[in-house]
This record gives C-alpha cells, sequence and structure tokens, in this order.
C-alpha cells in the first residue's frame, strides 16, 4: 500500500529501536540515506497534493491551506524544528493559529487580492407557513468575487446556463428570469461526446459568459446563485467545501473573461449579486437531490427542468453578497534541521519548492499541478528525510513557497525576511517541475551565475547512481528570473534551479487542467531528488562554500 502523505513517518532510528537496539548513538552514513528516497512515497505524495479535492492550490484557497498543513506535519515527523523567529512572525499576522500543533512551520505574508466580507453576504430561503432558514456563510454559500449588492425573488434553475447550437443544448429556452434569483450549474455537462467531451471545455462554461448571456435577457434576473459542483475525479467521500476563490486559473493557451487584480472581467455593466452555494443548499431551495439531478445531465447531454411543487411554487430568496479587494494572509512552510558539525551549524544550506499552483478557472475546469509543482514538492520531501537520516555538518533550511505563479511572492517574503543571517546562507536550490521530458535528463540552470557550482553538480552526480545521464546547463536562461531561486539570487546568494528539461514548451501540459499526476514521470522525479539531495549534501558538508553570484 501507498503510505499517504499524512500517514505518520517513521523516525530516525524507530525499526531498530522496536527490535530491542539502540540507534540514537550510531550515526547513519549517506549511501543510506540516498537509498531511502523511494519512488512510491513520491507518487503518493504526488497524488495527494493534487487530487482534483485540493482544487489547483491557489494561494491561498481551502487547498492550499490543507497541502500546507500537511507538509508542515511531515516536516515536523522528520525531526525538522521552527525557525527561532517562528512565534513573532507567526504573531504578527494577526490571526489565530492556536489549534494547529504544526503552527510554527507557518510563515505568513500578505498580498492584495479580492476576499470576501461575511458580514455583508447572507442567503435566506423562505417557504409559506414556515419559519425562514438561514444558511451559514464559509458552510453553505460564499460570494464571487465583485459581484455585490442584494437581491431577493422566487428560485428558478436554469441547469448549467448554457446556450450552445454547436452541441444542440439550451438551457434557457423561453424561461422568464427577470427579478428571479437564478440558479446554475458550475461548468458544463459532463457528457463524453457533447461539450468537447471530458477533456476539453467549451468557452459558455465560463461564469462571466454566463452572467452576461443572463444579463441580455430582459431586464435579466435579481440575483444569480451558481452551485458549485465537486471537481471532477474528486473522492466523494470527502466533504465539500465552499471556500471563496480569490482569484481563477487562466489556461495557458486560452483566451477567457478572468476576473484578476483589480480588472473587471467583460461583461454588461448591470451584474447581478452572485453566490455560490453547495449542492445541499440547492438542493434544500427545490426540494429535489440536485447532485443526482446535474449527474442525469452529465449522463444524457439535456437540459433538465424543475417544476416546483408544494410549498416550493411560493419559496423566496433573499440573498447579499459583498466583496472586497484588501489584503490576505498566505502561508510559506519553513522548517530547519541542526547541522552534525558543532562549528558549522551555524551555516545554512536552504532548499525550496513552491506548493501553490493556479486554482480553479471560471468554467470549474481544476489546474491540479502535478508537475507544476507537487512534483518538486514530493523530490523535496525526499530529500528532506534523506537529510534527516545523516544530517549533514551544516544546517538546513527547508522551504515550501507560496505564490510563485503570482510573481514569487512567498520567496520574495522569505528573502525579505530571512529565518536567520543573511550571510550565514551559504547556497540555495530550488525545485520546480521536475516530472516531464526524458526520464534520465535533468535541466539545472544558475550556472552562468554561479561557475563554481557546476564542479559541485558534477561530482553529486557521480558519487551515486542518480538516474541522470544527462545535464543540460547554461541553456534557458529566459526561465531563470520565473521561479523562487531568483528571489535569493537577488539579495547575493548563490543558487542552482533544478527543472525538467529545456525548452518549456515541450511541456504541452504546462498550466493547463492536463497536469495531473497520471501523467508525471515518477522515476525523472525520484532521479532529480537524488541529484538535489546529493548536491545539497556536498554544499552542506565541504570545507569550502561557494562564493557570491556573478552580476
Amino acid at each position: 500500500m501507498i503510505r499517504p502523505l499524512h500517514s505518520g513517518l517513521a523516525l530516525l532510528g524507530f525499526a531498530l529501536l522496536a527490535a530491542g537496539g539502540s540507534v540514537a548513538e550510531e550515526p547513519r552514513t549517506h549511501a543510506e540515506a540516498f537509498d531511502a528516497i523511494d519512488a512510491k512515497e513520491i507518487e503518493a505524495d504526488i497524488r495527494q497534493l493534487a487530487a482534483p479535492g485540493m482544487e489547483g492550490r491557489d494561494a491561498p484557497s481551502e487547498g492550499f491551506r490543507k497541502a500546507g498543513k500537511l507538509l508542515a506535519a511531515r516536516l515536523a515527523e522528520l525531526g525538522f524544528e521552527p525557525a527561532a523567529d517562528a512565534e513573532s512572525v507567526l504573531g504578527s499576522a494577526g490571526e489565530a493559529d492556536a489549534e494547529d500543533e504544526h503552527r510554527l512551520f507557518h510563515r505568513p505574508y500578505s498580498r492584495e487580492l479580492w476576499k470576501a466580507v461575511p458580514t455583508g453576504c447572507a442567503l435566506v430561503f423562505e417557504l409559506p407557513g414556515e419559519d425562514a432558514r438561514s444558511f451559514s456563510f464559509g458552510e453553505d454559500f460564499t460570494p464571487l468575487l465583485d459581484c455585490n449588492g442584494d437581491a431577493a425573488g422566487h428560485p428558478i434553475f436554469a441547469g448549467f446556463g448554457i446556450d450552445s447550437s454547436k452541441n444542440r443544448y439550451d438551457d434557457f429556452g423561453k424561461l422568464d428570469v427577470e427579478d428571479a434569483i437564478v440558479v446554475l450549474l458550475e461548468g458544463e455537462p459532463r457528457h463524453k461526446r457533447k461539450f468537447d467531451g471530458l477533456d476539453d471545455f467549451v468557452k459558455e462554461a465560463n461564469i462571466w459568459e454566463k452572467l452576461g448571456a443572463l444579463e441580455k435577457m430582459g431586464d435579466g434576473p435579481a440575483g444569480v446563485l451558481v452551485v458549485r459542483r465537486s471537481p471532477q475525479g474528486a473522492d466523494p467521500a470527502l466533504p465539500n467545501v465552499i471556500d471563496f476563490r480569490h482569484t481563477h486559473a487562466s489556461f495557458a493557451g486560452y483566451r477567457e473573461p478572468v476576473q484578476t487584480g483589480k480588472r473587471r472581467a467583460p461583461v454588461a455593466q448591470r451584474r447581478p449579486p452572485v453566490l455560490e452555494i453547495t449542492p445541499e443548499c440547492a438542493s434544500e431551495l427545490f426540494g429535489v437531490d440536485i447532485t443526482r439531478l446535474a449527474g442525469r445531465i452529465d449522463q444524457s447531454g439535456k437540459p433538465v427542468r424543475i417544476k416546483s411543487k408544494g410549498a416550493h411554487r411560493e419559496s423566496r430568496v433573499r440573498m447579499r453578497s459583498k466583496t472586497e479587494f484588501g489584503r490576505v494572509r498566505v502561508d510559506n512552510i519553513v522548517g530547519i534541521l541542526r547541522g552534525s558539525d558543532p562549528e558549522l551549524a551555524d551555516e545554512y544550506i536552504l532548499i525550496g519548492a513552491h506548493y501553490d499552483h493556479i486554482g480553479v478557472a471560471p468554467n470549474g475546469f481544476v489546474g491540479q499541478g502535478a508537475d507544476d509543482n507537487a512534483s518538486g514538492c514530493s523530490a523535496l520531501l525526499q530529500i528532506a528525510k534523506a537529510l534527516s537520516i545523516a544530517p549533514p555538518r551544516r544546517s538546513v533550511i527547508v522551504c515550501f513557497f507560496g505564490s510563485e505563479e503570482d510573481g514569487l511572492l512567498g520567496s520574495q517574503a522569505i528573502a525579505e525576511k530571512l529565518p536567520v543571517d543573511r550571510d550565514a546562507i551559504k547556497a540555495m536550490l530550488n525545485l520546480d517541475m521536475v516530472g516531464r521530458g526524458e526520464t534520465k535528463e535533468v535541466a539545472v540552470l544558475g550556472i552562468k551565475q554561479n561557475p563554481s557550482l557546476e564542479k559541485v553538480l558534477r561530482r553529486a552526480r557521480k558519487l551515486d547512481k542518480t538516474g541522470v545521464s544527462k545535464i543540460v546547463m547554461r541553456k534557458g536562461e529566459e526561465l531563470f528570473a520565473r521561479s523562487d531561486q531568483h528571489s535569493f539570487h537577488q539579495i547575493g546568494i548563490p543558487v542552482l534551479f533544478f527543472f525538467e528539461g529545456l525548452p518549456i514548451s515541450r511541456n504541452v501540459d504546462y498550466h493547463t487542467w492536463r497536469d495531473v499526476p497520471e501523467r508525471v514521470d515518477i522515476k525523472k522525479v525520484r532521479n532529480t531528488a537524488r541529484l538535489a539531495y546529493n548536491t545539497a549534501w556536498l554544499l552542506a558538508t565541504d570545507d569550502d562554500t561557494p562564493p557570491p553570484p556573478a552580476r
């Protein structure tokens, strides 16, 4: 059975201690640590971090926060410690974390995004002769960004809100939406043939396109409720989370109206208030099982109408939506492993990988981010495990960065407020997208800026049988400033960037919904982890350290 990311990890010496031995005083070797880098664990970690239910780990999002907690727990299990200044950095974030036992591994920073205003949001359902039912923010509903206002009216089900002559599909027909609260299903029918099948999507599935279509229907609806479905392929046993989406993903090669930053989507000016709701909430509004109904549409590829019965004929919805642009919290995850040499333990090697990805598109498709960058995170977890088995002479800082996809914001936050003195960090290694391309090939950027590291890298490949037969160097310089090592290069720290291969255009699934675990080469991730581990080991063990980068 493949061990999941969140399961307990056997700490150093547990197996021998159970057999009656004592290993606390017996140092483990580099060879033993190298051999512990495990392909099955890599695969399990990638599958969990890039699961559909993680919804693309947009920074911030519920999936991103789950991933951060899992990574922090793993570092703690491996014997890493929080940074010495962790308490003060966490306290400055101004949010309570007392219930999280691994909270000190979280290193918060903030960024400007759309955010929900809970006190300005409400959803109430009224049936004649019954008490009004008030739904809960964050459990039953959340607002759609930049769609503010109050509305009231009778709920009308409009399927997926799609009119597509190409697919012979029309949810609207003669539907009268004026002054109604229109209820739409997120995305498009998951039909095997229509709507470009299960592996592509139509532009009409985009929520901004749907709102634009509704606003052209007479005077338009009073308000809109969007039923957020569980992502395709998500574990049905997991609870349905209705977390606010601060941004929407934009897929490579597709031009679509996307709400990002302060820019408004190109829809009509009279935008109704919009809330996103759970299927359970929608089922209560109509007295039918909305999840089952959506499944019927998936199977048939034909619209389905809901005819209100009994008291539901006179039902009424009151809703309020409010969002604003402001600062929100995002977390890096940071742990430190103390070096074995008292004379060098106050020097550090920093190793990082970003754990965020692009999130969910406005059509409901998830950018799972298996290669980008669950692959780098899984490799870094194996490196951290190997280092914990045989700690090198220098100390090691492991960082899982947030907001790389938004402009290296997480690594910049670390570089601006380092957990140790800047001069104590002797080198930085970064792993970003290491799971596609030729199995035995690895591209390493940073040699041009740090020529002395070429010799270290070549020694690392020969130190053990890494599985890497070709290291591509001094190419792809256009990518050097596009990943997290650049934040540390800018403050004068020697860096290396481990990447899957060049040019990046070879990876046709980059920043698309097709970046899924099944397409990741697990052996390649293992090979890269081995090479990066050996490189880190040499940098953390050699007497000499590399000079500052060339400018």
